[in-house]
């Protein structure tokens, strides 16, 4: 009997590995055999592939959700608890890296949780090659299991992709029996890459035709929606800058035998192909039922703001799995729990480590990006442009920049004298030291704002801590890996780079993602700026409607990179208020926020991490990421 430890080499090198026991039958070693037996059996074993997915929403898992500028932990803490500073610090080589996607085997300080990408893309392949011939199983059925194998095979070479560049494509099973130079194989051109993994997509979306969305007792399951979806993402990233055309990193880039990595020639039909793609995806998306999500809660609010402000909230944080919006989710908890327990407002004095710790916070610059209430930038709203932002403002008790702002900002910071619910109750939070939520004026205590702010977006009002029974009441709800305001927010970026401006299509798309957060049009808005922007200005405008709408996502870490502004937003010093002020005079100071470590950001180095040195020293035709 063929034994699946047997069958499988490990990750992209190919070297033989036993693999972990998949849990799909009572006793024993797991066999092709037992696997296959039934399609009970088959479908434990499906299960088993979405494993391999990385937990996005925890922030100790993946650099993606704070290793961006938007949303940062605590000053204290290093990075052996705290892995995505390592991106932040300088401190990922090829020796060591604190994420294992690519060899789960590299040594890491950190005790983190593996994802081995190439483990996952293997074991789909098993499922594809065996599912026809479980006993019984109808042919929709197997070819629903080999839609969803075939969308994990694209979704992890796109983990790999976007982390570290041009990757080795597994394209199946290999023999165990093929020569070296077959199983020793380099690195394929990034165009290449792309290539395939759209051509996976498409031919997982073919296969799941018959399920564009899911039933209750199948949420989190791939789907055709989610597959054109995730196509889209792919070919925006694969046509922005950092890819298409960049000679100014990669024009030595190239395997040992001379073949180059990534093309030197921009190609402007990439944004058509990105536009197309996200086409296809939002006509099959809205044609099954996929809207933009709006709250039962904001129909009795009296202001377009007020609405918009439960809309935006509650998208995230009310339906258990938001099947309205989301077009591919993860209901992993561990990950949601955390960001409401170390985001959560400090609820009790003295400082305690039970309870809520405030300890993941929105950065200074997160706030310094959302628009005001009349959809502009500060300094281009005719009514705020002559305002000094970060003055005091005695009526309401805090600087101004926190009075003017746009509903997204309020649905998603807490700040100074600002409201804020939790723990069943809404209250005014007290951010200056020696309050509630401030300094407790003790630098060696972990779980305090490093910035000024705290955490909103992803805090329901009934997550609670019962401090008599020391026990947890987390909200569930499923995190979003791709959502549909995503596309629209696409759909307008690739217009605008193929075609010079902005098509009709593309302003009904901005409207659509601006009205259901209360702003007003994005024409009306620019009126009042004297028009819509024109050229670079009205990029830079378009990156910021994207980066508002998906804040504390984990996109803007992948955004910056591919927009390939990250080695300058990630090199300055994160801004924070001066959090050991205790009268608002002193606190309203703009101070340089303290970190753990020296910032540092190496173009092209850190925009992808090191191919680990021990896939390198066993893969002779591997190599390495330039500036490692």
């Amino acid at each position: 009997m063929k034994k699946i430890i047997s069958i499988l080499l490990f990750a992209c090198a190919g070297a033989l590995a036993a693999c972990d026991f998949l849990d799909v039958v009572p006793e024993g070693q797991a066999t092709q055999e037992d696997i296959f037996k039934t399609s009970k059996e088959a479908r434990k074993y499906l299960n088993t592939l979405y494993t391999y997915a990385p937990n996005i929403a925890a922030y100790r898992y993946m650099p993606d959700f704070c290793a961006g500028d938007d949303i940062i932990t605590a000053t204290n803490g290093q990075t052996r608890y705290f892995p995505y500073k390592s991106m932040l610090y300088n401190e990922e080589n090829a020796s060591q890296t604190y994420y294992g996607l690519w060899d789960a085997t590299t040594s890491s300080p950190s005790g983190r949780t593996n994802y081995d990408m190439y483990k996952g893309i293997r074991y789909c392949y098993i499922m594809i090659d065996n599912i026809d011939a479980v006993p019984g199983i109808s042919p929709s059925v197997a070819d629903e299991f080999k839609g969803e194998a075939y969308f994990l095979i694209a979704y992890y070479h796109w983990v790999l992709l976007t982390h570290y560049g041009p990757v080795i494509l597994v394209r199946g099973q290999l023999d165990m029996g093929l020569p070296e130079e077959q199983v020793y194989v380099a690195r394929s051109p990034f165009d290449e890459c792309v290539t395939f993994i759209a051509e996976t997509y498409d031919r997982a979306a073919d296969l799941l035709h018959g399920y564009p969305t899911r039933p209750d007792a199948d949420l989190g399951r791939a789907t055709s929606v989610a597959a054109k979806a995730m196509k889209a993402r792919l070919l925006l990233y694969a046509a922005s800058p950092l890819c298409n055309g960049n000679t100014e990193f990669y024009a030595r880039f190239r395997n040992n035998d001379g073949t180059p990595l990534m093309s030197q020639t921009y190609n402007p039909e990439k944004w058509k192909w990105a536009l197309d793609a996200c086409q296809e995806a939002i006509t099959l998306a809205e044609d099954n039922g996929h809207r933009l999500y709006e709250s039962p809660n904001a129909t009795a609010a009296a202001t377009a703001a007020e609405r918009g402000e439960i809309n935006y909230h509650d998208c995230f944080v009310e339906p258990l799995w938001n099947t309205t919006e989301y077009l591919w989710a993860m209901g992993d908890q561990t990950g949601i729990g955390h960001l409401q327990r170390y985001g959560g407002a400090r609820l009790k004095l003295p400082y305690s480590t039970d309870g809520f710790c405030i300890n993941i916070v929105p950065t200074f610059e997160c706030v310094e990006m959302y628009y005001t209430h009349n959809g502009l930038p500060w300094d281009r709203d005719p009514e705020t442009m002559h305002i000094d932002p970060y003055a005091y403002n005695a009526e309401k008790e805090t600087v101004n920049l926190h009075v003017y702002k746009e509903p997204r900002f309020y649905a998603s910071v807490g700040y100074d004298r600002g409201k804020y619910a939790i723990n069943g109750e809404e209250f005014i939070l007290k951010c200056r030291a020696g309050e509630m939520q401030g300094s407790v004026l003790d630098a060696s205590k972990e779980y305090q704002s490093c910035t000024g702010y705290i955490l909103k977006k992803w805090i329901h009002r009934q997550s609670a801590f019962n401090y008599d029974t020391k026990s947890w009441t987390y909200r569930k709800y499923a995190y979003p890996y791709i959502r549909l305001a995503e596309l629209y927010l696409s759909y307008a970026e690739a217009d605008f780079e193929y075609n010079g401006s902005l098509s009709d299509a593309s302003l009904n798309y901005l409207n659509l993602v601006r009205r259901r957060s209360g702003l007003p049009d994005f024409k009306d808005s620019w009126a009042l700026a004297g028009g819509i922007p024109t050229g670079d200005e009205l990029r830079k405008v378009l990156h910021r409607e994207r980066s508002i709408e998906l804040l504390m996502e984990g996109m803007r870490y992948h955004d910056l990179r591919r927009w390939k502004e990250a080695g300058e937003a990630m090199s300055r010093r994160p801004k924070a208020w001066n959090l050991d002020g205790r009268t608002a005079a002193d606190f309203y100071r703009v101070s340089t926020m303290k970190e753990s470590g020296v910032r540092t950001f190496e173009s092209p180095k850190t925009y992808w991490m090191a191919i680990p040195l021990s896939e390198i020293n066993i893969n002779y035709n591997l190599v390495q990421n330039p500036g490692y």
